[in-house]
């Protein structure tokens, strides 16, 4: 198994005021906690079976608050972890870490490009200081001009900006400037998200209020006017709210949308394991001092490095199967038995199979995540609306090969597509949205199933991809939170 790795570091200076994600404020990023994620990592490689990785994604919070010390060793416990100690790292392996402009520096660059990091994603937002105050962000347009100085001479490796439309005090100006200011400074991608007014911030709050000024039509016409600007300066938008280059497009994220099973490790971190009939998800204890607390101390009685109980439990569970696991879910030597090899390359990499029984059991992997997570049950019709608005969140489209395989079922059916070897290669005429009325009760209300009408189909190497039009993507990104 080679999935595709988050590692959350939840830590901020200071939390925007548009933020609902889960982070604490500090200074810096405390060692004993980078210790702790070492130790969760080296747990779910030997549960999982992981021979390396596919993709690394270190988020946050603000990783670059790490010091030089911690995010050397950090980078190393990601490598150790994995079973196969020759190549830790799957031959294309894209790692990104996420900074903050005002957090940028030389020594820091160069440490992460030493580490193995090749790639950037830095958040930006919006180059305006009377805006990044209003939404409370530590960096002002001095500090982001630094920033992609020291980039542009200090990193070797590619970068990537995240840019937010929409807010407070945003003009159509600003938009221009930001994403020039982008492309000339060599990102080959830019993330282009609309703002989100979440409940509980303080951004919501204050506009709630009237201290703020908000115009909803506005802000999307902002968004509708910077995606234009990128299209037009050759970033193609592969996904709702992602533009790249060509053969920039985010490897790691590319894995979300097309369903693959990943892992997460840090406070807050999710994972998913998709399976055949269930898939599980667990997302770490949003606590990071309990997090710390249970890997650097409480841990020993769960699993201790060479060897974990519960995890022996699960390989006792599968031998009474009379199942080949000599080595059990914890390899403890580092190599997975033949059964499980398979069960990784062709399910948790794939993920065209999930059969429970060529390794992984709900029993064990239950055990496997028996630390302080939230665990949420994955049933088939669940994973099957999750592959299909993901896919549908991107050019590339949901496969209708790869929904048979794994769902058993015809995509252009389900999608409410009129004889579905005779659709139109571009124009999606004979999908009607009345199709979806019978959908409902699975996500699709009436606003959805006309959004999902605007679908498109291309044939490629004998398959069909079914994906949502220009148009179509805009009804997507409004009904998200619906669907």
């Amino acid at each position: 198994m080679k999935p595709p790795l988050y590692v959350h570091i939840p830590y901020c200076l200071q939390k925007c005021g548009y933020c609902d994600f889960f982070s604490a404020s500090a200074p810096c990023v405390p060692p004993e906690y980078v210790r702790a994620v070492a130790r969760q990592l080296e747990h779910l490689a030997r549960a999982f079976c992981v021979g390396g990785w596919k993709s690394v994604y270190i988020g946050g919070g603000s990783p670059s608050l790490l010091g030089a010390e911690d995010l050397e060793f950090l980078c190393e416990s990601i490598k150790a972890a994995a079973l196969n100690k020759a190549a830790p790292l799957d031959e294309n392996c894209e790692w990104t870490i996420e900074m903050n402009p005002e957090t940028v520096s030389r020594p820091l660059l160069e440490k992460a490009a030493s580490c193995g990091i090749n790639r950037l994603s830095v958040g930006i937002q919006c180059k305006n200081d009377k805006v990044l105050r209003a939404i409370g962000r530590r960096a002002s347009e001095s500090d982001i001009e630094k920033a992609a100085e020291l980039i542009k001479n200090f990193w070797p490796h590619e970068w990537s900006a995240d840019l937010i439309a929409g807010l407070p005090f945003q003009t159509k100006k600003d938009i221009e400037r930001d994403i020039d200011f982008v492309e000339r400074n060599g990102a080959k991608h830019v993330s282009l998200y609309s703002l989100t007014l979440e409940d509980g911030t303080p951004l919501k709050g204050a506009i709630d209020a009237g201290k703020i000024p908000y115009d909803e039509e506005a802000a999307e016409e902002l968004w509708l006017y910077g995606r234009d600007l990128l299209e037009g300066k050759g970033f193609a938008q592969y996904e709702v709210s992602n533009f790249a280059r060509p053969g920039f497009e985010s490897i790691h994220n590319g894995a979300y949308w097309a369903q693959e099973s990943y892992l997460g490790a840090g406070a807050g971190a999710a994972g998913t394991i998709y399976g055949k009939p269930t898939g599980w998800r667990y997302t770490n204890v949003l606590d990071a001092s309990e997090y710390i607390k249970f890997w650097l101390e409480e841990a020993k009685g769960f699993t201790d490095l060479n060897g974990g109980r519960a995890n022996q439990e699960a390989s006792q569970d599968q031998e009474a199967r009379g199942q080949d696991c000599s080595q059990g879910l914890n390899a403890g030597d580092g190599n997975c038995s033949q059964d499980q090899e398979a069960y990784g390359q062709d399910c948790l990499q794939d993920q065209n199979c999930g059969d429970q029984q060529k390794g992984f059991t709900d029993q064990n992997v239950r055990a496997a995540l028996a630390f302080p997570c939230q665990i949420e049950a994955l049933d088939m019709a669940t994973q099957e609306f999750e592959y299909i608005m993901t896919n549908l969140r991107t050019r590339r489209g949901a496969s209708a090969a790869e929904y048979q395989a794994r769902y058993g079922g015809d995509l252009a059916a389900r999608l409410g597509c009129k004889e579905s070897a005779r659709v139109q290669n571009a124009g999606g005429g004979d999908c009607k949205k009345a199709k979806y009325a019978s959908r409902q009760q699975k996500g699709f209300t009436g606003q959805n199933a006309g959004a999902a009408a605007w679908l498109t189909k291309t044939e490629r190497s004998g398959d069909a991809f079914y994906s949502m039009t220009r148009e179509g993507l805009l009804f997507l990104n409004r009904f998200l939170e619906e669907l």
